[in-house]
């Protein structure tokens, strides 16, 4: 299940980094264990970690933080959080309709396909 959801975040990424587009955007950032209340309102369970870059919209400066993905799986609400080298935490993004993936997979380019 989560290897669908991720392949399916990450074909949609890929879709949509090739456009380049540039917006400025605000993340409320503070220590951990303050980022962990959003997720721990909405009773929301860590469900995927990984490592993540994230650019900077002034100048494209890359900054790389652990990611966590928290969702709580009867009700759809999910929250990303990145924790960056410095300790700083930050809520990249939240929402709501979560729901694991579970369609075909898109067909990616020759190019891609011999990279796998």
């Amino acid at each position: 299940m989560i290897k669908l959801l991720l392949t399916g975040l990450l074909a949609f990424a890929a879709s949509t980094a090739a456009a380049d587009k540039t917006f400025f955007t605000k993340q409320p950032c503070s220590d951990w264990e303050s980022m962990l209340k959003t997720p721990a309102t909405y009773k929301e369970q860590m469900l995927f970690t990984g490592t993540g870059i994230q650019f900077s919209a002034t100048d494209g400066r890359p900054y790389q933080g652990g990611m966590f993905f928290f969702v709580n799986q009867d009700t759809g609400t999910w929250t990303m959080v990145s924790v960056y080298g410095d300790g700083m935490a930050c809520m990249v993004a939240n929402g709501k309709d979560f729901a694991p993936y579970s369609g075909e997979q898109p067909e990616f380019p020759q190019e891609q396909k011999d990279s796998f």
